[in-house]
Parts: C-alpha cells; sequence; structure tokens
C-alpha cells in the first residue's frame, strides 16, 4: 500500500516530486541480527488486550526469526498527545486555507459579495470537525500564542 500512495500526487500540490523507494523489496529478507526496540511506553493504560497480545505475538515472530528485542523507553511519549492536538490542527489549518472557494475547493453559488463567497464557501465545504480543527490550528499559528 505504501507504494501505491507513495510519492507525487499531480493533483496535490503539497506532495514532493521525488524519487520513491521501493519499500517491498526488503520484505523477504533475514532478520538475523535486526535490532528491534520496543518502547515500554506503548504498554500502558488505554491498550485494549487485543492489541496488546497481537503486539506480542509479532514481537515473539521476531524473536523467531532472528532479530534482537529491545526494551527501550521514549521519555517524552506521554507529551507525544499534546504535540499532536498542536501540530496537527496547525498543518490542517495552514494546508486548508487554500480552500476559499476561489480557486479550490467547494464554491457558494449564492454570495453576494467575495467576503460573501468566503464565508459561505468554507460552511459549505467543511463539516464541524475540520472547522474546529482549523480554528485550533489558526489559533495555535497566530502570533500572540505562537
Amino acid at each position: 500500500m505504501l507504494n501505491v500512495i507513495a510519492g507525487h500526487d499531480p493533483l496535490d500540490a503539497t506532495t514532493a516530486d521525488a524519487p520513491v523507494p521501493d519499500y517491498t523489496k526488503n520484505l523477504n529478507n533475514d532478520v538475523r541480527g535486526l535490532r528491534v526496540g520496543v518502547p515500554k511506553e506503548f504498554f500502558q493504560a488505554g491498550l485494549t488486550p487485543e492489541v496488546a497480545d497481537k503486539i506480542r505475538s509479532t514481537i515473539e515472530l521476531f524473536k523467531k526469526a532472528g532479530a534482537v528485542i529491545s526494551d527501550i523507553s521514549l521519555p517524552n511519549f506521554n507529551h507525544s498527545l499534546a504535540a499532536y492536538y498542536i501540530l496537527v490542527p496547525s498543518e490542517i489549518s495552514a494546508n486548508l486555507a487554500r480552500f476559499d472557494g476561489i480557486r479550490y475547493g467547494h464554491s457558494a453559488q449564492n454570495a453576494d459579495s467575495l467576503l460573501d463567497v468566503y464565508v459561505k464557501s468554507r460552511d459549505g465545504g467543511f463539516g464541524a470537525e475540520p472547522k474546529r480543527r482549523i480554528m485550533l490550528g489558526t489559533y495555535a499559528l497566530s502570533a500572540g500564542y505562537y
């Protein structure tokens, strides 16, 4: 799947026109001696037993195939959710700013002025959750809170 979605998309100006490696070429290689770090923080409250079991069984498969499994720690892991809620809405806000109804995105047909085009296009083109994320990102990126 990664081979299919990676690389340049001529319909998306945010993608880089750069060579993409074949991500599948090493799938059948021997893993003997490969070092695999397993962050202990991944096994915290909130992880369902089914997912934990699947991770542990995959770790066992790697061990049986000769990989060297090491317990590691990601000391800043507990900050990852907070970082996500700053970075992702900021990216969303920056990326979706171009969907103004003029060049990109839904364009309102019943607008009386340019401002009305912007307001109605964005109101009609985005659902409640994208609007929330755009507002959070715009807030996070604003000069007073940057």
